[in-house]
C-alpha cells in the first residue's frame, strides 16, 4: 500500500500530459499546497516507487494505476443555494455563482475544471434565484437539486445531496481558482485552507502535526481558515451521512455551516488540511471581497454599466479605473471610480429601497437641486436609480460641527429655502405628492407581517401623531418639493461650499418636514431654532410657524421609526437609529400636542 506522499507523486504523474525530463523537479514545483519538505525528499520517494514497480522511465505503471483505483473521485457537489446575503443589495442581478470573470461564470469555471480531470458526475444544489442556474443542465449535463429552505444554512444544502456522497468533492459556487485544483484521484478527506491575517467571519482550524483537523471554530483573529473546496472519501461519507440523518431536524444543526457540523463529530471524522496560498484561490462572502478578483466588480454589476459611464462622461472603457467599493449607505451600494483624473461616485440602488423610494421623485428633486445650485455634485440620474455624481474632495467631518456651528446650520437653512423655491409652483405636483403619515403606515403595515401588530404596539404614539398631523394641516402652510431626509450624512462641506446630496426620499410635502433633523439637536426653547428659521424665512418666524416646524420634526422622526422597523423586518440592520427616531418623536408629542390643543381645541 502506498503512503500519502507516494500517492501525491503518482497522481501528479498521472495528470501530467507533457513529458518532463526531470520528473522530481516537476512534481516538487507543481504542488499548490504543502506536501514535500524538499526536492531531495521527492527524489528519494521516486526511487522507492521505482523499486516497487509503480514508476518506470518516468511514467506510472499499470500496477500503480491498479493501486490507486479505489481512490478515484466519483462525483462532485457544488453548493449554490445561497447568495442572497450580498445579492440582495442588487449591485448584481444574479446569484454569486454566476458572476463573470474573463467571460466565464465562476460556477461554469469550476464545472469545466472538474470535467477536465474526468469528473463528469456533477450536482449543483440551488435555491436563491434558482431559475438562473437551470441552463447548466443542458449546457454542461449537470444535475440540479433544490434547497427548499434558504433560512437554513448550507449543511441543509449538502443534505439535499446526501444520497450522492461517496468519493466526492464539495465545492462552493463563489470560489475562483487560478489553476485547476481538481484531480481524478484523492488520497483522503481534506478541506482547502488559507492563512489569513484577518479571520473576521471565517472558520479557523486547529490541526495536529500530521495535518489532521482537530477543531473548526470561529474567532476574529488571524490563522488558518477554512477556504475553498473539500473532498470526502467513501468511509468519511458513510459516517457523515449517518450523522446528518440523525440530526438534520435539529434547528441548532440546520443553522450551521457544513464544516461546523463536521466539528461536532471531529473525533469520528478524519479530515486533513490542504493549505493553499491566498494567490491560488479566492472566495468572497461580502461585496468588499469581490475586489480581490481583478475586474470582477465592473464585469458583474451590470452589462450596461460601462456603457452608461462612457455615454455620460464621453469616455472609453479603458479610461475607467480606480474602482473602490464604499461601505457607506443603508439603502444603496456605492463605488467610486476615476476617468481622466477626475473622481466620481456611481450609485446602485438596493432592492429593499424599491419599497419606500420613488425614483421619479428623486429624479425631479435632483434636477431642481442642481438648478438651484444646492447640489453641485450632480452629473447624471435616471428613474432606474442609477446615478453618477462628482466626488467632492477634502470634505469636512461634520461630527461635532453639525448643530454646534450655528452659522453652518443657518447656511443649510438658506440652501433648503433655495431648493424649496424651485418647487413651490410645480404644476404637476400631484404626481410627486408625499404624505409622511401614509408612508409610515405603509411601512409599518409591511413590517407587521414579521414583527406583529405594530399599530397596536405603538397605539398611543399613532393616535398622537395622527392628531398632530391633522393640526399641522390646519396651519395652511404651502407645500413644495422636499428632500425629506436632510441630515449630517447628506451634507457635504468643503472649500467649494455646502452641498445637500442624496435625494432618494424626495416628494411634494410640507417644507417643515425638511427640518426634521436640522432642528432636532436643540431644546425646543433654544434660540438656535429661531436663528435657523430666520435664515430660512429671511425674517423672524411667527409663533405658529415655530410650532409647525417643531411639530414636523416629530412627524419626520416618526416616519423613520417606520422605516427602521421595515428594514429590521427584512433582516437589514437599521443600526441604533430606531431608538433615536422614537425618542425624538415622543419628545415632540409631549411638547407640541398640548400647544396645538390650546390653539385649535381638542
Amino acid at each position: 500500500m502506498i503512503n500519502y506522499k507516494e500517492f501525491e507523486i503518482i497522481r501528479t504523474l498521472v495528470a501530467n500530459t507533457s513529458q518532463q525530463t526531470d520528473i522530481a523537479a516537476y512534481v516538487y514545483a507543481s504542488k499548490p499546497y504543502y506536501v514535500f519538505k524538499s526536492l531531495e525528499e521527492v527524489q528519494d520517494l521516486i526511487l522507492s516507487l521505482e523499486r516497487k514497480g509503480y514508476i518506470k522511465n518516468g511514467s506510472v505503471t499499470k500496477a500503480a494505476l491498479e493501486e490507486i483505483a479505489p481512490l478515484k473521485v466519483k462525483n462532485a457537489v457544488i453548493l449554490a443555494a445561497g447568495g442572497s446575503d450580498i445579492s440582495a443589495k442588487s449591485v448584481y442581478s444574479m446569484p454569486k455563482g454566476l458572476y463573470v470573470k474573463n467571460g466565464e461564470t465562476l460556477i461554469e469555471r469550476q464545472i469545466r475544471q472538474l470535467k477536465e480531470v474526468g469528473i463528469d458526475d456533477i450536482t449543483v444544489v440551488v435555491g436563491y434565484k434558482q431559475e438562473m442556474y437551470f441552463f447548466l443542465e443542458e449546457k454542461w449535463n449537470v444535475k440540479l437539486r433544490i434547497n427548499p429552505d434558504l433560512k437554513k444554512n448550507n449543511i441543509y444544502s449538502l443534505y439535499m445531496a446526501v444520497d450522492l456522497l461517496n468519493n466526492t468533492y464539495i465545492c462552493n459556487c463563489d470560489n475562483y481558482f487560478e489553476k485547476n485544483p481538481f484531480f481524478a484521484y484523492e488520497y483522503n478527506s481534506f478541506h482547502a485552507t488559507v492563512v489569513k491575517d484577518n479571520a473576521h467571519n471565517e472558520l479557523l482550524v486547529k490541526k495536529n502535526t500530521s495535518g489532521r483537523i482537530t477543531k473548526i471554530y470561529s474567532d476574529n483573529t488571524s490563522g488558518e481558515c477554512i477556504y475553498g473546496h473539500a473532498y470526502i472519501d467513501g468511509e468519511f461519507s458513510k459516517r457523515l451521512v449517518k450523522f446528518m440523518h440523525e440530526e438534520i431536524d435539529d434547528f441548532r444543526v440546520t443553522a450551521l455551516f457544513w464544516e461546523e457540523f463536521i466539528d461536532r463529530h471531529i473525533e469520528d471524522l478524519d479530515m486533513y488540511v490542504h493549505e493553499y496560498s491566498g494567490e491560488f484561490l479566492y472566495e468572497f462572502d461580502s461585496i468588499q471581497e469581490i475586489q480581490n478578483i481583478d475586474s470582477l466588480f465592473l464585469e458583474n454589476v451590470s452589462g450596461k454599466i460601462n456603457d452608461k459611464i462612457c455615454s455620460v462622461l464621453d469616455c472609453n472603457e479603458e479610461e475607467i479605473g480606480n474602482i473602490v467599493i464604499l461601505q457607506k449607505g443603508l439603502t444603496n451600494v456605492l463605488f467610486t471610480f476615476a476617468v481622466r483624473g477626475k473622481k466620481y461616485i456611481f450609485r446602485y440602488p438596493g432592492e429593499s429601497s424599491s419599497f419606500f423610494i420613488y425614483r421619479k421623485n428623486e429624479c425631479r428633486a435632483q434636477i431642481l437641486a442642481a438648478r438651484a445650485k444646492v447640489d453641485n455634485t450632480y452629473v447624471y440620474i435616471d428613474e432606474t436609480g442609477i446615478k453618477i455624481s462628482r466626488f467632492m474632495e477634502n470634505c469636512e467631518n461634520l461630527d461635532g460641527i453639525y448643530y454646534s456651528n450655528i452659522e453652518l446650520m443657518k447656511l443649510l437653512a438658506q440652501k433648503i429655502r433655495k431648493f424649496h423655491e424651485e418647487g413651490f409652483e410645480m404644476s404637476d405636483w400631484k404626481e410627486f405628492e408625499y404624505n409622511p403619515i401614509q408612508q409610515c403606515e405603509r411601512l409599518m403595515l409591511e413590517a407587521s407581517k414579521m414583527k406583529g401588530n405594530l399599530f397596536e404596539i405603538f397605539k398611543n404614539e399613532w393616535d398622537a401623531m395622527r392628531r398632530l398631523y391633522s393640526y399641522a394641516e390646519r396651519d395652511g402652510v404651502q407645500k413644495t418639493m422636499c428632500h425629506n431626509d436632510i441630515n449630517q450624512d447628506n451634507c457635504l462641506l468643503n472649500k467649494e461650499g455646502l452641498n445637500i446630496i442624496d435625494w432618494e426620499f424626495a416628494g411634494f410635502n410640507d417644507p417643515a418636514y425638511d427640518f426634521g433633523r436640522v432642528i432636532a439637536g436643540y431644546d425646543f426653547e433654544d434660540k438656535a431654532i429661531d436663528e435657523i428659521l430666520k435664515a430660512y424665512f429671511d425674517r423672524p418666524a411667527t409663533e405658529l410657524e415655530r410650532l409647525h416646524w417643531i411639530t414636523y420634526m416629530g412627524i419626520h422622526n416618526w416616519y423613520y421609526v417606520g422605516w427602521a422597523l421595515y428594514k429590521e423586518s427584512i433582516n437589514e440592520s437599521s443600526r441604533d437609529w430606531m431608538l433615536f427616531f422614537y425618542k425624538q418623536a415622543k419628545r415632540v408629542i409631549e411638547y407640541a400636542l398640548p400647544r396645538y390643543e390650546n390653539i385649535y381645541g381638542k
